[in-house]
């Protein structure tokens, strides 16, 4: 498991909160939250204040000035719709957050897994590199001693070049992989991981296809389609109040002055009344284009997740391919190749000191073995 693996998995436990996306996904979550309360409260009221400049002479007396107070309230069940609505948008970001987790961890992983093969990359080809060394030396002394042809020094050296240059590249490979983690991990770029520690048997694969895709339906897209179809529902239903109409309710005061008229019943007393208002739904292809497209948005979104899904299985097949090849690689190599390789380079040694081979033969089986441990190396960390 990954956690167990020391280098990277204690860091991975303290630091991977300090990824800047996966902080962007939480708090973009959190912040989703607070949505809920904006979308299931009423709009604040509106405050009318007015001044008359010349005012309205009514029987009572002039009409000084109005202060007047409304309210606008959703068809019912409207606002507890939105509220589903911001519910759902919640759910999908916390599945959001859970997918860039994982993301990280694969990321992390596929990063230190690397790592382990660069390390042993490095290891396997220095010692190929001293070896080479005595084999140049011992060249070049029996070039001296007319032993030996001219080429075959040449052939050494250049070999010895070559490798001299793959442990170099190596080493860069490994340097960059190693910033990669600290990058995801928003540590010193410059810190090393040690994986020399590392080992780690591979063990048969033996899950079946069918599983795997069992698997797969349960993983963070397939439930983003599913939050995203069940949004898409409330929207449609959501639809449906645009040919339903909302209310207004409010109350009005207004100041009255004085008239010169004595003995006038309620002579400049102020009014105040009570209003109650309603919106009517009268464009009716308007309303319906807002029903169509929300229902058309929805067979849209039933239709992601089954493009999806097929995406996700063509995936899995792939690598369940990758998996079940690399397995195959490790035994060829393990069992087969590795083994006639190192006993090419046993003979072609033996023949080199007998005089009954050459050097450029000895330097071939040399640089096939090798080839063939790098391969096996980095099989091992693909399952």
């Amino acid at each position: 498991d990954f956690c167990l693996s020391r280098g990277l998995g204690d860091v991975y436990k303290r630091q991977v909160d300090n990824n800047p996306q996966l902080k962007s996904k939480r708090l973009a979550w959190q912040g989703l939250i607070h949505q809920y309360k904006q979308a299931t409260s009423l709009s604040d009221p509106t405050l009318l204040y007015s001044e008359s400049i010349n005012p309205v002479e009514t029987r009572l007396g002039p009409q000084d000035r109005m202060l007047a107070l409304n309210q606008k309230i959703p068809f019912r069940g409207k606002l507890a719709l939105k509220g589903e609505v911001v519910k759902k948008d919640i759910e999908m970001a916390k599945v959001s957050f859970d997918r860039a987790s994982r993301d990280l961890i694969v990321d992390l992983k596929k990063s230190y897994y690397e790592l382990v093969y660069l390390e042993n990359a490095i290891r396997l080809t220095k010692q190929n590199k001293q070896l080479l060394e005595k084999v140049t030396h011992l060249a070049t002394t029996d070039y001296a001693a007319n032993t030996s042809s001219l080429n075959a020094v040449a052939k050494a050296q250049s070999q010895m070049a070559q490798v001299t240059y793959d442990v170099q590249l190596l080493q860069e490979l490994q340097s960059t992989e190693n910033t990669r983690i600290n990058t995801l991990l928003s540590r010193n770029p410059e810190y090393v991981f040690d994986v020399s520690h590392y080992s780690r048997i591979p063990t048969m694969f033996a899950h079946k296809v069918t599983r795997l895709y069992q698997w797969a339906e349960s993983n963070e897209e397939v439930t983003l389609s599913d939050i995203a179809i069940q949004k898409s529902n409330l929207q449609e239903r959501l639809a449906t109040y645009s040919s339903l109409p909302d209310f207004t309710v409010g109350a009005r005061y207004t100041q009255i002055g004085k008239r010169d008229i004595d003995d006038l019943d309620r002579n400049g007393r102020d009014g105040f009344s009570v209003n109650v208002g309603i919106n009517i739904p009268l464009n009716r292809s308007k309303n319906s284009a807002i029903k169509e497209q929300a229902r058309l948005k929805h067979l849209q979104k039933i239709e992601d997740k089954k493009a999806m899904q097929n995406t996700l299985r063509s995936s899995v097949k792939t690598l369940f391919f990758k998996l079940n090849n690399s397995q195959r690689q490790i035994t060829l190599y393990q069992k087969n190749l590795i083994p006639q390789a190192n006993r090419a380079v046993q003979i072609a040694q033996l023949q080199y000191r007998e005089n009954d081979g050459s050097i450029g033969q000895y330097l071939e089986t040399q640089s096939t073995s090798l080839n063939f441990q790098l391969a096996y190396q980095l099989s091992l960390i693909h399952i």
